[in-house]
């Protein structure tokens, strides 16, 4: 305080207040900055995280909670270690929790935590509440890349809520890991104790977790969504104890698997120990495509995928053995009023006391039968089951049985949806075309990437590591097969095509379609082309990523893609950076649809090109770009046939608040020759051919004949740089073979 007043006392004698105030706001500033490895907390320089002061700097500042940090080195917090310890409490976000009347208090973590890769290992903390690495995770909180390993996490004394990442999720945890020990009493997960109508996509946990109450090998309550996400370590409680989720409140689990060895009192399962009550599951896939392999015992209500179900599980199976006194099932323990079992099966081994059913233990007689399911009498040991049909071990690895029952599996597709199940090549049991595959060769690091050859391998990669390296090593002609989903529908790794053709993409479906979903920070996606797309959907919508925060660079594509809106051949939604990328894919929309990319809403395009149709029924339509929010295109061009109602441009739809430089169209265009409609946006050194797009007026640009738009000298007069010159500068981005044709970009010829 004496500093403080010193301070100002001196500036009240010799200088206006203000700039002592200013002073000292600078002067803070920099104490904050001092506390972390560098970066400014922004979007585009995340503060680094590079040490343990970091990481404990940025937990005692909670002004710093809506921030973006980046870990850049893997940290040990040993508490042998120097400077190390036990932690009471959760490093970042600490002071968060629930009162009696379930009323937040305290900071909360709403920023972006990028781990890159990293691991934080030997985390140790003993207390006893809200325990885990972060307290609580807000709604706009990320969590991305990060492994937590060797942890040793003891809330045995507190009233609940434990993980080894974070006690609660509001947020989104993509790509995230742990190992150790984590144990407590109620609400105890491997990775998180809550989840909050959050969202945790790609991630796993081999840990070991204990606990009383709804305990889980990944989550051990979950009202939110958990996609693709796995857990392989030994889970052991009393009630409500699942492989990968203790209780299940109206959640979804999707595309997730447990082969964790599970253990506990009433309500067990393989994967979920309780699937909670929902208004009506006919209409609610809140289990679906999932599959637990490992071995399940408790007391009642005991299953090989799920202990007691008063929701719906589709597309599901279970095959490890399964062990209890009462209502005990392969796949269900107990199904109650509300639960519903449709396209599922079940194999393990069943041995009960008392009820025990080789698909259900045990129905509420109000329940609904399940539909279209079976179990193996054979390896089941069980006759009898409380719905389903019983099955020869020969007949359930027959492919008739499951294509007479309707069941999406070769090509058949009675529900809308695309290859669900497979045969494996070899024989066997049904699996799930998402969560199977071969082993891929490499270690996923830039030196030994991960290897991709075949359609096999290609639909595997969802199961490795979304922040590793991939590297495809030959062509690969998808003919035949169709997805309903985004092949790979999360990523924040590398994927270089290495030169190399991704051929006969089918996809049909929904929302975020593409050969990748979302291509997030960090991320890269390079050197590949996607051959003979055909891809439908309603937004985004793309032929190679649907939504794209990394970065997107000398990738192609032709074929046709077709959605509702935010639609484009090679990206739908863009906010990264995305270049030297051409396409010749027709592509229909009807708003917010170009021939590259549909919308690009603050990212970066650059040295680009389409050659395409494009066509919309309503508005925002673009040769190159539907809509261009706030973004910055340049170097670029578009030369295919653009129609639509409004807001149709050559090369931009709409250009609202952004950039457009050295670029031009040519292409028949029902709108305006270059730019449709341009609102607070600027366009720079940009032409259009007005004989060839068949129109004089752009909202932006300038209208140029053939011939002049085949002269060099229109373009090196507007400072485009060309190779062979250096006045317009050195970086020779274009070449011209004049008097014949339009401007190339010099990556073009390198290319042909």
């Amino acid at each position: 305080m004496s500093i403080v007043a010193s301070h100002c006392e001196r500036g009240a004698a010799n200088q206006p207040l203000w700039i002592v105030a200013a002073g000292l706001v600078l002067t803070i500033f920099s104490l904050a900055h001092a506390q972390y490895s560098g970066g400014t907390g922004e979007p585009n320089d995340p503060y680094k995280i590079a040490m343990a002061a970091d990481l404990i700097a940025l937990g005692e500042t909670p002004a710093d909670y809506g921030k973006h940090f980046v870990l850049t080195a893997d940290i040990d917090l040993d508490p042998n270690l120097p400077g190390r310890k036990v932690f009471d409490k959760p490093i970042i976000a600490r002071d968060a929790y629930y009162t009696e009347e379930e009323v937040l208090a305290g900071p909360v973590f709403m920023g972006i935590f990028d781990g890159a890769g990293h691991s934080i290992s030997h985390l140790s903390m003993v207390g006893q509440q809200d325990l885990g690495l972060f307290g609580y995770l807000g709604s706009s909180a990320q969590i991305l890349n990060l492994r937590l390993e060797a942890v040793d996490i003891d809330g045995t004394g507190s009233l609940g809520w434990v993980g080894s990442l974070a006690a609660c999720n509001s947020g989104s945890i993509i790509g995230c890991s742990s190992t150790g020990i984590v144990r407590g009493r109620d609400f105890v997960g491997g990775l998180v104790g809550e989840n909050e109508e959050g969202q945790i996509t790609a991630s796993h946990s081999s840990a070991t977790v204990t606990g009383d109450y709804c305990v889980g090998g990944l989550v051990a309550w979950n009202s939110g969504s958990v996609v693709g996400c796995s857990s392989t370590g030994t889970v052991k409680g009393g009630d409500c104890i699942g492989g990968l989720v203790g209780t299940n409140d109206e959640g979804e689990i999707t595309a997730s698997y447990s082969s964790a060895t599970v253990s506990g009192g009433d309500g067990v399962g393989g994967l979920l120990g309780e699937n909670s009550e929902g208004d009506t599951w006919e209409y609610e896939n809140q289990v679906d495509q999932c599959y637990s392999t490992g071995a399940v015992s408790g007391t009642q209500m005991v299953g090989g995928l799920v202990g007691e179900n008063d929701d719906s599980i589709t597309n599901c199976y279970s095959t490890g053995p399964v062990n209890g006194e009462t209502r005990v099932g392969g796949l269900v323990g107990y199904n109650g009023e509300m639960g519903g079992v449709a396209r599922s099966y079940s194999t393990g081994r069943v041995t009960a006391s008392g009820y025990a059913g080789g698909l259900v233990g045990r129905a509420d007689e109000d329940a609904d039968a399940p539909k279209r399911c079976f179990w193996d009498i054979e390896t089941s040991g069980q006759t009898r089951s409380a719905g389903g049909t019983g099955k020869t071990t020969a007949e359930m690895q027959d492919i008739h049985i499951y294509q007479n029952a309707g069941w999406d599996l070769a090509g058949r597709s009675d529900d809308g949806l695309h290859e669900i199940w497979q045969i494996p090549e070899g024989g066997g049991y049904p699996i799930l075309a998402g969560l199977s595959g071969p082993q891929l060769q490499g270690r996923g690091t830039p030196e030994a990437p991960f290897l991709v050859s075949s359609a096999a391998e290609l639909g595997t990669v969802q199961r490795y590591p979304g922040y590793a390296h991939y590297r495809l090593i030959a062509d690969i002609d998808l003919a035949g097969v169709r997805w309903g989903v985004a092949v790979i529908p999360w990523f924040a790794g590398t994927f270089d095509g290495n030169g190399h053709a991704i051929g006969h993409l089918t996809i049909s479906g929904g929302y975020s379609l593409g050969l990748f979903g979302r291509l997030e920070p960090g991320g890269e996606v390079r050197n590949l082309a996607v051959v003979d797309v055909n891809v439908v959907g309603t937004e985004p919508v793309s032929g190679l990523v649907a939504i794209n925060n990394g970065v997107v660079t000398r990738c192609s594509g032709t074929g046709m893609v077709h959605g509702g809106e935010r639609v484009g051949a090679l990206v739908g939604h863009n906010y990264g950076f995305v270049s030297q990328c051409r396409s010749a894919a027709t592509v229909t929309a009807p708003w917010g649809v170009g021939g590259l990319v549909g919308d690009n809403t603050k990212g970066s395009i650059a040295t680009s090109c389409s050659t395409g149709a494009v066509s919309g029924t309503y508005d925002f339509v673009g040769g190159l770009v539907g809509w261009n929010d706030q973004g910055s295109i340049a170097t670029s061009y578009s030369s295919g046939r653009v129609s639509g109602r409004n807001c149709v441009g050559g090369l931009v739809g709409r250009h609202w608040y952004g950039h457009l430089s050295q670029c031009y169209s040519t292409g028949a265009v029902t709108g305006g020759g270059l730019v449709g409609y341009s609102d607070s946006a600027s366009t720079t050194a940009s032409f259009w051919d007005t004989q060839t797009s068949g129109r004089k007026h752009s909202s932006g640009g300038t209208g140029k004949t053939t011939a002049e738009m085949q002269t060099g000298k229109t373009f090196l007069d507007a400072g485009w740089d060309f190779v062979g010159e250096t006045a317009n500068g050195t970086e020779d981005i274009w070449w011209i073979d004049e008097g014949k044709d339009y401007p190339q970009l010099w990556w073009e010829a390198a290319t042909e």
